[in-house]
């Protein structure tokens, strides 16, 4: 598709300015700071009437097909309601159950300005099919833990996806990944680390969410979650860590050195009573940091506003610090795509995918426009979102996101999921 959108205020991850964006294909093939009215053959002309384009969310850790269980299981620390509620939920699912409820999902990211997503999740190549179908771009990661099996069995889990995902749409793409550190074994964590030095990729894994976990691992280990997998070489190539409260100043400094992401999710952290993990401190000590939403199931919701937002406005309270973190660097972290390994989707420019936002600037809540991108973190929500383009394509737009079907079929669909496993956990 070609698309010309013009008369825009556009930030194109750097800076802000009054001009154009051009598409075609799934690429960006030109970005200006005025508007040129040319011939040629255009799919769309859309005049955008001053409203802010901006690159995607990229939703850095999620769970999709746990839209199921958003709602369902309430009030409950992480480890009881992993244990009582997900997982015996979890283990009901088939992949056709996953796939549907992951193009649920894209609907929810594309109504939210969301394309890509480091996913974490189990029937992994239905998750992954689905994602593909809809349009969203992703790493997708299988979360190895000691159920898998043998640390030959693993081995060959890992081989055998990534020969798979080589032939794989090139918008989605595979990583390697833990769940965490109290669901892996020694022989595991060798299993995984073999695959991690033959591949050269970068490893991801929840890290010290809780306390509760970091105490647990001292008590087995000697030492913290981070400190100890960093030890054992798995975050050698890099890599993300999901969740990071409860990281130490050292664990930090390590992240930095080593290229380890820090990828928050405040909201679901909170929801949970995990904590506030320590991004202004990160900041200072030069890690990098990105933002994700957590599953639906422990959020409930997939919608980056929220986090952006309190990624920045948490940090000034836990700090006592108000200028502890600004809105230019929460909005690179929510839309930075490279930290996961995607180099093409960070900034607006020639060449990277054609994925943005358009933000409605002319709504109550954005007015007067003192400062666009302290309005896009601090005022801005989903309402806001006039059109999401996933590589090329509109997908979300008057309300409607598009994921390839009828999205009412799908709801219904979804919906009798959820309440076929309801019924067989209520029998048991």
């Amino acid at each position: 598709m070609k698309l010309r959108l013009f008369n825009a205020k556009i930030w194109d991850g750097e800076k802000l300015f009054d001009g154009e964006l051009r598409t075609e294909a799934d690429k960006i093939s030109r970005v200006s700071p005025v508007s040129t009215l040319d011939w040629q053959d255009w799919d769309r002309e859309i005049d955008c009437g001053g409203n802010l384009i901006m690159p995607s969310f990229k939703n850095g850790h999620t769970h999709s097909p746990m839209a199921f269980l958003r709602s369902h299981a309430e009030d409950l620390p992480l480890q009881e309601w992993l244990s009582e509620k997900v997982f015996p939920s979890e283990a009901l699912l088939t992949d056709e159950d996953c796939y549907d409820l992951t193009k649920l999902a894209c609907a929810e990211y594309f109504s939210g300005g969301t394309t890509y997503v480091c996913e974490m999740y189990g029937h992994t190549r239905a998750v992954a099919k689905a994602l593909a179908d809809s349009g969203v771009a992703a790493t997708v990661t299988e979360g190895i833990l000691d159920f898998d099996g043998s640390p030959e069995s693993i081995e060959a889990k890992i081989d055998d996806s990534v020969k798979y995902y080589k032939n794989f749409p090139a918008r989605v793409r595979y990583g390697i990944s833990i769940h965490a550190q109290y669901t892996c074994g020694e022989g595991t964590l060798s299993a995984v680390k073999r695959a991690v030095d033959k591949y050269k990729m970068p490893l991801f894994a929840h890290v010290s969410e809780t306390k509760r976990e970091v105490i647990s691992c001292v008590e087995q280990t000697g030492e913290t979650p981070l400190a100890y997998l960093a030890a054992k070489g798995l975050f050698d190539c890099g890599g993300a860590a999901f969740h990071c409260v409860h990281v130490t100043s050292e664990e930090m400094d390590t992240m930095a050195r080593k290229g380890i992401a820090a990828v928050t999710c405040p909201c679901s952290n909170l929801k949970l009573a995990s904590g506030i993990a320590p991004l202004a401190e990160m900041k200072k000590r030069g890690v990098n940091v990105g933002i994700g939403t957590d599953g639906a199931a422990s959020n409930n919701a997939l919608d980056m506003f929220r986090e952006t937002y309190l990624a920045a406005a948490l940090q000034k309270y836990a700090t006592g610090d108000a200028a502890a973190m600004n809105a230019e660097f929460v909005l690179k972290a929510a839309t930075r795509a490279s930290i996961y390994g995607v180099d093409d989707m960070d900034v607006l420019v020639p060449g990277a995918a054609a994925d943005f936002v358009m933000i409605d600037l002319g709504a109550p809540n954005m007015q007067p426009g003192n400062d666009i991108l302290a309005d896009v973190v601090y005022a801005a929500g989903k309402h806001n979102v006039l059109m999401t383009v996933a590589g090329g394509r509109i997908v979300f737009e008057s309300g409607r996101a598009d994921v390839g079907e009828d999205y009412d079929a799908l709801k219904e669909r979804c919906r009798a999921i959820a309440k076929r496993i309801a019924d067989a956990r209520a029998r048991t």
